[in-house]
């Protein structure tokens, strides 16, 4: 008995942790609304992958990511190993350990990121190639060793960042590098 009232104990559990799991969604219910003309429109998906559209960074050649500085084996996909909804993220570390590189791919267009003025500040608009980009700093500690540069692409803008670490001696100004990594590497970007 004691050994069917434990196998019961469990069994309710894993029902309520399914109906749970069950209950729990993002909030979209999919239902149609009534139509009052007689036109026929075709349904659409009540969701669509965001991310299907975006750049993958991590396809950048390892030979051209050697080329300007990186080592190529230190290649990370993601954040800390975390894949962060509509964005697709690649890093690399510079070959002398000064700074972290990460290309960051989005739909998010240049504009979207102007807009970020609570995170961000020193917005300055430039080329890089053919390219209208936007250059832009951290607002913070992060301020001094880091820096943005965001490429416009067709489907929204790819993000070129340089982050010295704190520790290191003779870094490169942030920004200079982030121009120079992101001019070396535009010809690899989607084409507009």
């Amino acid at each position: 008995m004691a050994g069917r009232g434990a196998v019961a104990r469990v069994f309710g559990v894993v029902v309520v942790a399914g109906l749970a799991a069950v209950g729990c969604g993002d909030g979209e219910q999919g239902t149609a609304a009534p139509q009052t003309s007689g036109v026929s429109v075709a349904a659409s998906p009540t969701s669509v992958d965001a991310e299907a559209k975006v750049w993958d960074p991590c396809s950048l050649p390892d030979s051209a990511v050697s080329d300007v500085g990186m080592n190529a084996g230190s290649k990370k996909k993601d954040v800390a190993g975390v894949d962060f909804t509509g964005w697709k993220v690649c890093n690399w570390t510079d070959t002398a350990k000064k700074y972290t590189f990460s290309v960051m791919s989005s739909a998010h267009t240049l504009a979207e990121s102007r807009q970020r003025t609570s995170e961000y500040t020193g917005w300055a608009d430039l080329q890089v190639g053919s390219r209208n980009a936007l250059e832009f700093r951290p607002i913070g500690s992060a301020n001094d060793v880091a820096c943005y540069i965001s490429v416009e692409v067709p489907a929204g803008s790819v993000d070129f960042k340089v982050q010295n670490r704190v520790s290191a001696e003779g870094a490169s100004e942030p920004c200079g590098e982030a121009r120079r990594l992101s001019t070396a590497l535009v010809q690899y970007l989607p084409a507009g």
